[in-house]
């Protein structure tokens, strides 16, 4: 005699050929029944349509997204070129000018796409590009005022007026602070970057710049919790600090021993071994 188990198991099988009629197949039968005119079925297309206009949205913010990052990308890239004196004020120019026709641009659309429909629904799907676009943006108002720009100031510039009929109409395409909050995590390894780079253009009080703000930056995101994107973030932040400070130890004490070059391989080769770092999560 078969266990209860195998017993259940073959019910269940035979349960299956002796009935042909499944769920799926009910629904079928029972919405083909349905008169044309029935309130039911019209309730069911109106939901499938707004499922449909949904994921078509989804789509073309991913879309939008995936363009954001790009131009961000390049505008990095822009940045880390090497410049001159006289080549610097040239490149920053034309950085903004493409910030702005970026934030004029792709990110006004998202705006315009999420305007009658919740933000936080299609939240992922932006989330990558925001947070690329304020790596770019914070990168330039360092490299132009010294200072990193505030999240009001970046919501400030996502405020545009749409004319419509000889009406203008308010529209704001609304930055998530947890997106600006990974962007400048993201930011820490740009400079990270650009502290080594300089060391090869001989330029230490640049070096010694982003050091202190990579040093403040990784401050502040100690104090925060309740983010768990943050926190994943925040050992790449503390290898960033780690980096940036050994490329100041190398231009400080060693600048006298070496030339600028090798100060810099030095510098970038350097291998930090997350685990073997001290536990303690003090200031610096």
């Amino acid at each position: 005699m078969p266990g209860p188990g195998k017993h259940f198991r073959g019910n269940r099988k035979g349960s299956n050929h002796s009935n042909p009629h499944t769920l799926a197949s009910v629904a079928r039968e029972t919405a083909a029944s349905l008169p044309a005119d029935s309130p039911v079925l019209a309730i069911f297309k109106e939901a499938a349509r707004k499922l449909n206009e949904r994921q078509d949205r989804h789509e073309r913010l991913v879309k939008l997204s995936r363009d954001i990052t790009t131009e961000s990308k390049r505008i990095i890239f822009l940045l880390h070129s090497p410049m001159t004196k006289e080549s610097e004020e040239k490149t920053l120019t034309e950085a903004k000018e493409r910030i702005q026709k970026l934030t004029n641009g792709l990110i006004r659309s998202i705006g315009l796409e999420l305007e009658y429909s919740p933000a936080h629904l299609h939240s992922r799907a932006v989330t990558a590009g925001f947070q690329e676009f304020i790596e770019a943006r914070t990168l330039l108002s360092l490299m132009t005022d010294k200072r990193i720009i505030t999240y009001p100031e970046v919501q400030k510039e996502f405020e545009y007026y749409i004319l419509d009929d000889d009406y203008q109409r308010p529209l704001v395409t609304m930055l998530p602070e947890t997106d600006y909050m990974l962007g400048l995590a993201d930011l820490t390894g740009e400079l990270m970057r650009k502290a080594i780079n300089s060391i090869s253009s001989g330029d230490s009080d640049e070096c010694f710049h982003a050091c202190q703000v990579v040093r403040d930056l990784y401050t502040g995101f100690l104090g925060i919790t309740g983010s768990r994107l943050l926190v994943r973030k925040l050992a790449t932040t503390r290898a960033n600090v780690n980096k940036v400070e050994m490329a100041v130890y190398a231009l400080r004490v060693r600048g006298g021993e070496a030339p600028a070059p090798l100060l810099a391989a030095a510098a970038s080769a350097a291998d930090w071994d997350a685990p073997a770092l001290s536990d303690d999560e003090g200031y610096y």
